[in-house]
């Protein structure tokens, strides 16, 4: 139980932090056709796949390379990797959903990352916080990047 607790604080300051820092300029870009990329058993990795499909530049800039599921919390979390295709220096708020075989919606996750230079990438990880078996998948629903202050 302290566990959960723990990994629902880290979570919750990441999503806290991730919107402190963002400016009202900021803009967002959201998919309901990224590819969705399934964990491969219920405790193992998936294969990388790209989240390239969409609508918007800045959802090439966000790379599924793992969707795992926790074999002991039963946890579902995506890893990502963020690349700034952008010119300008650049903060990052990723939103990831978590799928079960059926296509429904069991959970998500966010990931951020600040000051990440043009051409820089970061591997980061979404984490969900809802239990779940048997298959699950990973699909990137929300990016946003604005210029780092």
């Amino acid at each position: 139980m302290r566990t959960r607790a723990i990994i629902l604080t880290v979570a919750a300051t990441t999503a806290v932090l991730g919107l402190a820092a963002c400016d009202p300029a900021a803009t967002s870009t959201s998919t309901g056709t990224a590819a969705a990329v399934p964990a491969a058993t219920a405790a193992g990795d998936a294969a990388a796949a790209p989240v390239a499909a969409g609508d918007g530049e800045k959802l090439k800039d966000v790379e599924i390379t793992k969707c795992t599921v926790d074999a002991t919390l039963k946890w579902p979390s995506a890893e990502l990797k963020i690349t700034n295709h952008s010119s300008k220096n650049s903060n990052y708020m990723v939103q990831v959903e978590f799928l079960d075989a059926a296509g429904t919606r069991i959970g998500e996750g966010v990931a951020a990352t600040n000051g990440l230079a043009p051409g820089q990438a970061s591997v980061q990880k979404a984490q969900g916080a809802t239990e779940t078996t048997g298959k699950t998948s990973c699909k990137v629903i929300d990016v946003t990047r604005y210029a780092a202050p």
